[in-house]
């Protein structure tokens, strides 16, 4: 009777050890699905005249409307959800985009852009990429948002 139990035991021991290969396997499959590609590529040949449009960040509520003016001029408005701001003093330097925000109550803040290609999981996007900003959104706090180019101004 020793002798049926010892192998009783044993094939417990021995059975379980390709189903949890198994299931190690389907894990390190889920993992590899679950990583992601993400990265920013600037811009380094922008045409400024193609530039004017509306790129949407986090939301629809967050936004860059950027319009071309005479000479290569951008003109740019931000929202941030309840708040508007003019940007001053741009700058383009390559695809470095430098401004003062002028919001509507009269308060100023800096604004860091670079233009840039997203790469999510080899899709391509063209987009500003803004930081120096503080969005507080559904619990979440971000100082770095990504604003996808959707097209012309409306």
């Amino acid at each position: 009777m020793r002798t049926a139990s010892a192998i009783g035991l044993a094939l417990l021991l021995v059975l379980p050890a390709p189903a949890a290969s198994a299931l190690q396997k389907d894990k390190d499959k889920d993992k590899d699905k679950a990583k992601k590609e993400k990265r920013f590529e600037p811009i380094e040949n922008l045409d400024v005249d193609k530039l004017g449009g509306r790129y949407v960040g986090i939301d629809a509520t967050y936004f860059l409307e950027i319009a071309v003016g005479e000479n290569g001029q951008l003109q740019i408005m931000s929202v941030e959800g309840p708040r508007r701001a003019k940007l001053t003093g741009v700058h383009l330097d390559g695809p470095n985009l430098t401004a003062t925000r002028a919001y509507d109550d009269g308060t100023t803040a800096k604004f860091d852009g670079l233009f840039v290609d997203r790469i999510l999981n080899g899709e391509r996007a063209f987009g500003v990429l803004v930081s120096g900003i503080r969005i507080e959104l559904d619990g979440l706090s971000l100082e770095r948002v990504f604003y996808r180019f959707t097209g012309p101004g409306e």
